[in-house]
């Protein structure tokens, strides 16, 4: 670990443009706090009795239940903190002070992160991949620029479809772009992430700044769509390229593409692309795989349903377990929902009597024309169900989904409170 820590500090301060992009990359880290109180609210997310835990963490609510607040907008306090202090020690070539602070904030970061999966953000999953790259890849420059590039490219085969092309699943029109020119608009985003990106890497320089500018004003255009934190973050992640064009004086960010390094992450990275991929149905719509590989908008789902209520004096009632007031990419994911589900059901093991709940929720793209199941699933508390991120749930995108079984007297727990919650 100390021989490890002591050659990257050497390595970044040896290096005028990786030192640079140090300094941004801890100041990533101070905007991504940021995010997470203006997006997230994440010092309620965390610690509500309202969570969905990830599902390689499914025990997240173990620790949230000794979480405040108060303690947790403080550590997002510090995280910030710690990101800009690295950033100013790195600027004074105090790299191994500054790797130290900037180690602890991408734990601290990722101990936050895990908190709850609504934390998710293709920002950070994005960000994660290079602060790792920066942190343990040799040859790290040539290694992040081939990763920055690799995430617009996979980003683009998501979007080869015609909700994407046709501009509906865009939540909001980009800046300048009328409406009549969405659809072009979005075929050039699909040509400018599969093709024109690897021009960061032609022999010209023309080119590559050309390029470069490209991805810019792509960004800035897309500010009223995804808000701040998407544009900002890519600002920092891209400027590996110039970085390093101005330190080698004109000359070309080369990519060792058959070196051991750049192919290595590469195939790693791809290869966590392909995971969705592995899974029946459209991943887009049952997120299975997703959570390992990029979140983007190829798609724009839409879901209605919830739960039914069948009390034992044949009496039934609805919940709702879609809450309107998540983003459409996490409000209809099924690891969300099934959250929601299994909430409800230790809500009503408080009565004497629980009723039976039966989830029936459909979904969809935006722009096709029926709905298809997402989660049905009859009596559902009593259903030992869990979800598996390793292989397909049954139980998800089945006509049938799971059918009803006998009866049987659930747990009794004490009863919690849910906002996202609402019976009628």
């Amino acid at each position: 670990m100390r021989a490890w820590f002591l050659t990257t500090a050497r390595a970044i301060a040896a290096d005028g443009a990786l030192r640079a992009y140090a300094v941004i990359l801890s100041a990533l880290h101070a905007l991504t706090g940021v995010a997470w109180f203006t997006y997230k609210h994440i010092a309620t997310l965390a610690t509500d009795e309202d969570s969905v835990c990830w599902p390689l963490f499914p025990d997240c609510d173990r620790v949230r239940s000794h979480l405040t607040a108060s303690g947790v907008r403080d550590a997002v306090v510090l995280y910030c903190a710690l990101g800009v202090l690295a950033a100013i020690l790195f600027a004074r070539r105090r790299c191994g002070p500054a790797l130290a602070l900037f180690l602890a904030a991408s734990v601290l970061g990722t101990l936050l992160y895990a908190l709850d999966y609504r934390l998710r953000l293709n920002q950070t999953y994005m960000f994660g991949w290079v602060v790792l790259a920066f942190l343990f890849a040799p040859d790290k420059r040539q290694v992040t620029a081939l990763l920055v590039a690799l995430f617009y490219f996979w980003a683009g085969t998501l979007k080869l479809n015609r909700e994407w092309v046709s501009g509906a699943a865009l939540y909001a029109r980009p800046l300048f772009v009328p409406e009549s020119l969405l659809p072009l608009a979005c075929v050039y985003v699909l040509l400018l992430e599969l093709v024109v990106v690897w021009g960061l890497f032609a022999p010209s320089a023309r080119v590559r700044w050309c390029v470069y500018a490209q991805l810019l004003l792509f960004h800035a255009v897309s500010w009223p769509v995804v808000g701040y934190f998407y544009p900002l973050l890519m600002l920092g992640l891209t400027a590996i390229y110039p970085l390093t064009w101005l330190r080698e004086r004109g000359g070309v960010a080369r990519v060792g593409w058959m070196s051991r390094a750049p192919a290595v992450v590469a195939a790693l990275f791809s290869g966590a692309q392909l995971v969705p991929y592995l899974f029946p149905g459209d991943s887009a719509i049952t997120g299975e795989g997703r959570t390992f590989a990029l979140h983007m908008f190829d798609a724009r789902v839409e879901c209605r349903g919830g739960a039914i209520l069948r009390a034992p004096s044949s009496a039934r009632s609805r919940a709702l377990l879609i809450n309107d007031r998540l983003e459409p990419r996490l409000r209809c994911d099924p690891i969300v929902l099934f959250a929601e589900a299994k909430r409800l059901c230790r809500l009503l093991a408080a009565r004497p009597e629980p009723p039976a709940v039966d989830v029936a929720i459909d979904a969809k793209r935006s722009s096709d024309d029926a709905m298809q199941p997402l989660l049905h699933i009859g009596d559902f508390c009593v259903q030992p169900l869990a979800y598996s991120p390793w292989h397909h749930n049954v139980w998800i995108g089945a006509p049938d989904g799971v059918a009803a079984g006998p009866r049987t007297r659930t747990e009794k727990t004490p009863a919690t409170t849910n906002s996202a919650m609402n019976g009628e």
